[in-house]
């Protein structure tokens, strides 16, 4: 079964706010907030509810900037998740003013959130020694922040995406 997720891009001064996962088999690692869509809910109330239960924050504005598609089975956390098949829409969002970051329902492995320096992500998802990167990330992350931080980031994505 192909399901839908929705997952938000919070950049703010610099930082980008992701979700702090610990797993016995992985360690701790970074992924983008965001989940899987429920029946008779549209893919932006998705992105609104994830980002309640993961963050507790709310999404002021948001905008699509890609698809992704994640099969599980040919990426490096199989053995977690053996059989998701997921096309991701992946929205640049902008959260309402809060002081308190409370999860309602964090993920499986949630032990937190994080905002991470954009330029410590750029050098993270460059290098090649897996031992010596700050942050991880699971490869489909790091594949799309490389593409995402090359050649001004989201101006990159504008022009694929808005421009016919």
């Amino acid at each position: 079964m192909i399901r839908n997720t929705a997952r938000a891009l919070i950049i703010q001064d610099g930082l980008l706010l992701a979700i702090k996962k610990e797993r016995p088999e992985v360690g701790v690692y970074y992924t983008l907030p965001g989940g899987a869509q429920e029946i008779g809910e549209t893919i932006a109330q998705t992105l609104q509810r994830e980002c309640l239960e993961e963050l507790g924050i709310d999404v002021a504005e948001h905008k699509f900037i890609c698809i992704r598609e994640y099969i599980s089975k040919n990426h490096e956390y199989s053995f977690i998740m053996k059989e998701v098949h997921a096309v991701e829409f992946i929205y640049e969002c902008r959260i309402k003013a809060t002081d308190t970051f409370v999860s309602s329902q964090a993920d499986i492995g949630q032990i937190g959130m994080e905002w991470i320096p954009t330029e410590s992500i750029k050098q993270s998802v460059s290098e090649s020694d897996q031992l010596s990167k700050t942050y991880q990330f699971p490869e489909t992350t790091r594949d799309f922040f490389r593409e995402y931080f090359r050649d001004q980031g989201l101006e990159l994505y504008r022009s694929k995406n808005y421009e016919s």
